[in-house]
């Protein structure tokens, strides 16, 4: 099986040093499977990756401009230089294709597919362009995916290329499935119209095709749940202090905030000791042993609430204010609330060492009025 990664698969992890990418290419490995990028992907990446420097970098000097307003005089300027930002983007581009290449990732080069076709496509409203003319830069990753099939009259191991893209609609039906459009050209150059499979995450491609043909190490899981440790890893010290390390002082935006819109800015001031359960346990490799956790943490949090919006909420909506008077406009509250984590552990298969890990926070599908 060939597995194929567009670039918004990269931008959670744009160094390739998370649990999950590891994971990927490493089971797929152990069932005799590659792991390609094209060459877009890659020139797209780092693009993106010079994009969040500027941005954090406008940030950055937001943040000064702001302390200058707050102090009313003048404080240190933005180390951060236009020179910088081009030396670590080309500092970034050598690490990263040797990340790939440590990874065992193959590269596609872009392919050499003629205009003529592309336009021609492009005027027909074929999928993966779009009604608006939109979707150059998919089509040559198509181009790519395509290129990777190989004909053959078989009918079994079907798909033989899973495409793992995220903006799956570019290629894709509200099921799922392939566009009929890619299947007919599937069809045309003479291969399986299901040689192909989109899928929108890597743990949609792992479960689906990995779990099944890999051993799940039940008792390992179940020692781990009742005793908190398995011979040298200690579960309760590890995951306490990758959660603390991860939540402290950490800003929420709005799309991960549990609150509600008027609780502004909200960042985590406190963390307690986390609760946990060991979901998974399995073995990616002759060397490795993934473990996926659920984690349950309270913390305490600060945030500003507008003081017209407070005015208008009832006395039990509330937080605890801490300062009525943060400034002209806003008041200071803080309040305690459960967060939902994901954490992923690769440890050696003697157990004796963590040698990867990776975490998220767990968005649960909520209507705004029930955010706290």
């Amino acid at each position: 099986m060939k597995v194929v990664l567009d670039t918004n698969i990269i931008f959670g992890d744009f160094h390739l040093k998370g649990a999950k990418i590891k994971n990927l290419c490493e089971s797929t490995k152990s069932i005799g499977g590659t792991v390609y990028i094209p060459e877009l992907v890659i020139d797209e990446s780092i693009n993106k990756y010079k994009e969040q420097l500027q941005l954090g970098n406008s940030k950055i000097d937001k943040g000064i401009s702001d302390l200058k307003r707050l102090i009313g005089k003048t404080v240190f300027d933005n180390p951060i230089t236009d020179e910088y930002i081009i030396k670590e983007v080309e500092e970034y581009q050598k690490e990263f294709r040797k990340q790939i290449k440590k990874l065992g990732i193959n590269i596609i080069p872009y392919p050499t597919i003629k205009h003529k076709e592309l336009v021609k496509r492009d005027l027909a409203r074929k999928k993966p362009f779009q009604e608006s003319g939109k979707g150059y830069r998919d089509a040559l990753i198509w181009e790519n995916v395509k290129s990777l099939c190989e004909k053959s009259p078989e009918l079994f191991d079907i798909p033989k290329i899973v495409f793992i893209n995220k903006n799956y609609k570019d290629f894709c039906e509200k099921d799922f499935s392939l566009h009929p459009d890619l299947k007919e050209d599937l069809v045309n150059n003479g291969l399986q119209e299901g040689s192909v499979r989109i899928v929108e995450e890597i743990d949609i491609f792992v479960n689906d095709y990995i779990k099944p043909q890999q051993k799940i190490l039940k008792s390992i899981l179940t020692k781990l749940n009742k005793n908190k440790r398995y011979n040298d890893i200690d579960l309760n010290s590890e995951i306490e202090d990758r959660v603390i390390k991860y939540l402290s002082h950490r800003e929420f935006d709005y799309e991960e905030s549990p609150f509600r819109q008027e609780f502004e800015n909200p960042s985590v001031v406190s963390v307690d000791e986390p609760s946990y359960t060991v979901t998974d346990v399995r073995q990616i490799s002759e060397d490795e042993i993934l473990i996926e956790i659920d984690v349950d943490v309270d913390c305490e949090f600060d945030f500003f609430i507008f003081k017209s919006d407070a005015m208008c909420m009832d006395e039990d909506e509330l937080p605890y204010i801490w300062n009525n008077d943060w400034n002209k406009h806003y008041m200071a509250a803080s309040k305690t609330i459960p967060v939902k984590l994901k954490m992923s552990l690769i440890v050696d298969t003697a157990f004796n060492e963590i040698l990867s890990d990776d975490i998220e926070i767990v968005h649960p599908e909520i209507d705004y009025h029930d955010r706290f």
